[in-house]
Order: structure tokens, then sequence, then C-alpha cells
């Protein structure tokens, strides 16, 4: 940030020379260097000599020390420089107890972009100054106009561009601390009146007019700020008008068009679902959903499994999200008001018939009836959620480059201090890429299962009923997800910490409802890095260590009674050492 102000080299104290007096210095910031008679009477005797000095008098100050008027007038100048470039608060101790030289130096600098050439005459742009936000309570110095040259040079228009990208954002920021949409300075009026507009009443309006082809994007995008940051009176005027059934139609017609546009649909479909997530931060929202469920739940779904499916990975992933919410539309305790769609009974009911959704037919060539002999059909075991998992098989397919770690083994859940995996992590280098959002995509389906399998297991039922937990994960086992898990235990550990955590988990609750793993899975169940391990004081007090869960989660754990097992104990045996006689 510094680097087009700082000097090129340190200059030492003995041959740097003050530039202007602090009364020179204001009269920098009025302009009057640049006036032609001004510059006229400027004498200079060397290259770098400043106004109205002469040499005499140069070779005097390099002698003497800067009486305290002149330091009190640069710090004052230092500090009007800091306030101007919008330095934060936590950088500017260490900029204020720099050496006075280099703070002269840097206002030296500073100063540099003030001056303009006499001829030929360049017209002058205004740019508003703008403070930061830690800045805007506390007094402020009147405005002033700084005028720049059309451009000056690269590192003045980057600062500019940066001063006035920070107007933006402060503005932005003190818009959205008080509820209100953020503004910036050139559509001020617009913007005002745009927010006026946007009643509930007109945004009803808009969406039960206006085609899904045909919708702004800008005012789905609009609608769903609103649903998230307003007060729940406005949802419910909203929702009063008929908003949800609107929203409905517009998401049912994006859905039956033929060939989505890239371009717009895709992103009216992304928009859509993000207003059906907003929904789910109210109460009455939250009624919203439940009203018409499993609409439009099952439509996603069938989305999912369609050729029609959206290809941007984003968008997938708010479909699982959307599913994640029916966990907190339907608590698993009994709620006065709360009831499930007819014919479910159970939340695990209502999700199994979700993912049992049967998949559309192919839109190009569809597919003619099969009738398998009896003899084969009596061979056949079936496999109800090949459909859900092929949509995880094809991440697999499609992002191959990224399980290249065959040596990761499968987390044993109780060695995982989730906390450490779990923390908020800083941006990296893969943060943002198309193996980020798609490794994110993966663990919220493997977050879904973990959630889904949850509630099975909460139904406590026998193994042969068609509801419980064992039956699940045999379906799935039967449907191909072992070929899933041995792929994605592949994933960087790294990288993807939280992926390797869902399958530690889905292992685990797969062995709490008694289902055997295979040898091929069990083999590879082992402690996860250094790093997110529980130490082993932790590990104590938890009882983890000797229990009978833990050796029947761990396969090949060596039979113990008590503590760990000690090692065999080797009879000494005496040594003859060789004679030579």
């Amino acid at each position: 940030m510094f680097k087009s102000i700082l000097p090129s080299k340190r200059i030492s104290s003995s041959e740097f020379t003050m530039v202007t007096t602090p009364d020179l210095a204001n009269a920098a910031h009025n302009g009057k260097e640049n006036h032609p008679e001004s510059m006229s009477n400027m004498k200079y005797d060397r290259p770098g000599m400043s106004k109205g000095m002469s040499s005499d008098k140069q070779k005097t100050a390099k002698g003497s020390q800067q009486p305290m008027h002149e330091v009190d007038g640069m710090n004052m100048a230092f500090d009007q420089l800091l306030n101007d470039l919008q330095i934060p608060s936590t950088l500017r101790p260490k900029l204020i107890g720099m050496d006075s030289t280099v703070k002269a130096a840097m206002l030296k600098s500073s100063q540099i972009p003030q001056f303009r050439p006499a001829s030929p005459p360049l017209t002058p742009r205004t740019l508003r100054k703008a403070h930061s936000s830690d800045s805007l309570s506390s007094p402020r110095p009147n405005p002033m106009d700084y005028d720049f040259p059309n451009p000056p040079t690269r590192g003045v228009a980057a600062r500019s561009a940066f001063t006035h990208n920070a107007s933006k954002s402060v503005i932005a920021l003190h818009a959205s601390d008080r509820g209100q949409s953020p503004v910036i300075p050139g559509d001020l009026p617009k913007s005002k009146a745009a927010a006026k507009n946007l009643t509930p009443s007109v945004l009803c309006g808009i969406l039960s007019g206006s085609s899904s082809t045909q919708l702004d994007i800008e005012t789905v995008k609009k609608l769903r700020l609103l649903l998230r940051n307003e007060s729940a009176s406005w949802s419910q005027e909203f929702l009063r008008l008929g908003g949800y059934a609107a929203l409905l139609t517009r998401l049912n017609e994006i859905l039956e068009v033929e060939w989505r546009e890239e371009q717009h649909d895709d992103q009216i479909l992304h928009e859509l679902l993000r207003c059906f997530k907003a929904l789910s931060t109210s109460s009455i929202g939250c009624f919203a959903l439940r009203s018409s469920c499993p609409t439009p739940f099952a439509q996603l779904v069938a989305l999912l499994y369609s050729d029609k499916k959206p290809g941007d990975v984003a968008t997938r992933q708010l479909i699982v999200d959307l599913l994640l919410i029916l966990f907190e539309l339907y608590p698993p305790t009994p709620t006065p008001g709360i009831s499930l769609p007819s014919p479910h009974n159970t939340l695990y009911a209502l999700l199994r018939a979700l993912l049992l959704t049967p998949a559309p037919p192919p839109t190009e060539s569809p597919a003619s009836p099969i009738h398998p002999h009896a003899f084969i059909a009596s061979l056949h075991r079936p496999r109800i959620f090949k459909t859900y998992l092929q949509e995880l098989s094809d991440i697999c397919r499609d992002y191959f480059w990224v399980f290249c770690h065959p040596n990761n083994t499968i987390w044993n859940l109780p060695d995982v201090d989730e906390g450490k995996v779990e923390k908020p992590r800083a941006p990296g280098g893969m943060t943002g890429g198309v193996e980020f959002e798609a490794m994110g995509y993966f663990t919220m389906h493997f977050k879904l299962l973990n959630a889904i399998g949850k509630a099975a297991e909460d139904l406590d039922l026998p193994a042969d009923d068609d509801h419980s937990a064992h039956r699940f994960h045999t379906d799935l086992f039967l449907s191909g997800i072992e070929r899933v898990i041995l792929i994605a235990r592949k994933a960087s550990t790294a990288y993807y910490p939280t992926l390797h955590l869902e399958l530690a988990r889905y292992v685990q609750l797969a062995g709490r409802a008694r289902f055997e793993l295979p040898w091929t899975l069990s083999r590879l169940i082992g402690p996860p890095p250094t790093a997110l391990c529980k130490s082993r004081r932790a590990q104590v007090v938890e009882g983890l260590l000797g229990s009978p869960s833990r050796r029947a989660q761990v396969p090949g754990s060596p039979t113990r009674s008590g503590g760990a097992a000690a090692p065999p104990q080797i009879s000494p045996r005496k040594i003859e050492p060789i004679r030579f006689d």
C-alpha cells in the first residue's frame, strides 16, 4: 500500500532537507504553487531546492535541528496523510512511531501529485475525500477536494481508486448497520427511490405478473435480502399477499423450461432457491415452507436426478441445504401446531421418500420399459438408493484429480478432535476454486446422510423393519456407497478435513446400527493426522481407552481386560561368546 509513497531507500537524517515549512505546506494544500505568477517568482539554485530558501539557509538547516513548531506541524500533516490514505487504527501506532525523516519523506512524496505542468492546461478532476469506518465517530476535519491530473501516475491512480472504493464500502457498511440496503454515492437518488418502491405488495406484483424467463435478477436478489434482513412483520405482509405462492409458481415455471439459458435462467433459479432458504430465518417463513411440504422439495430432488440439473455446483448445494432445513422445520420433539405432511408419520419417512423420488426419463431418448425374466428377478437385490448415489459418483468422476492420496485412512471417530476439524479457517490457496466448491458439495451430501441416519437411529426400530437404521445402511451399501467412501477418503486431509470427519461419522453411525462393514472398508480405519487427534488425557477422561465399543470399532485391536495391552514378554537368553581356543 505504501510502495508508491515510501522512498526507494532510507534517507539519513544528515542528508535530508525539509521541503517546505508548515506555512508553505498549508500553501501547498491551497494550490498556490501551481499559479503561473508564483511559479515565475521561484528560484532554484539546484534541482530539489525548495521554494524561497537559498543555499545558505539550506546548509544551515542541515546542521541544525528542526524547531519544535516544525515538528508539531509535520506530525499534524502526517496524521492528515494517514486519514487521507484510510490507514486502519491497528497500523497507525507503528507508522506514528517512525523516524521523523521517514515521515517527512512520505509527506514529500504525497505532495508530488499536486504539482501540475503549466502547459498544456489539463482539466482537473475532483475526487471526494473518504474516511475510514474508525474515524466516522471522531470529529472530522473540513472536507477538501484533491485535484489530480488525468491520470498523473499509475501509483496515484491506484491510490485514487482505493480511496473511492473505500468510501463505497464505508457507506455500504453503515447502511447495513441501519438495516437498509447499501447505497453508493453515484446511484443515491435512484437507490432511494427503488428502496421506497420495494414494498411487499410491489414485489408480490412483480413475481405474479412476470415470467421466470423475463424476471429481473436484481429484483430477486433484493427480495432475498429483504426476506433475510427485514423484520418478521415485513415477511408476514409479503406472505399474506401471496408472495410464497408466487415464488412457487416462478420456481415451477423455471423448472419446466426445456433448455435453460445459462446467463439468465440458471441465475434466476439460483436466486429463487436462495429466497426459499432466506424464508427459513423467520418463524413465519418456516410456517410458509411447511404449508405446502413436500413441495418444492420433491421437485428439487427430481431436478437433481434429471439430465437438466444445474451445471453450477453452488446451485446443487443449495438443493441439499434446503433438504437439511427440513430438520429445522420439523424438530424431533413433538411441537404443538407442527405436523408432518401426510402420509408420513416420522421425519425419517419423509426424507426417505424424498431420496427415493423416481428419476424423470431422459429428455432426448426416453427409455423403453424393461421386463426381466423371472429367474433374473428372483436373483435381483434391490438397489433403491442407486439414483441418489449416482450424483455422488458423478462428483468422484468429474473431479478425479482431487482424490490423489491413496494412503489416507478412514478416521476412527473417537480419536478425532472434532473441534479442531470444524473450527473456522483462514482462506488459503485452495479456497474458492472449483475443487473446493465440489468438495464442499460432497461434504454437504454426507452431512445429509448422517442427519438421516441419526433420525433413523432415534426411532430405535428392529433391524428387519423397513425404516430401521440397519436397513438404511444396508440399502446404501447395496446401492454402492462403499465405492464412494473408498474414493472420498483419498481427498486431502489438509484442505478438506470436514469431508473426512463426515466420513468418520457415517462409519460410526453404521457401526452403531450393528451393520457389519465390508473388509475393504474396515481394514482402512485408522487414526486421523496427529494435529487433529485428541490428547491422551482427553481420551482417558472420556473413558475411551479399554472400552468394548472402542475395540469393536477398530478392527484388529487386541483383546484386553483392563487398560492397554502389554507387549509380550521375551525371556532373556544368555549368549556365550565365541572362543578361539
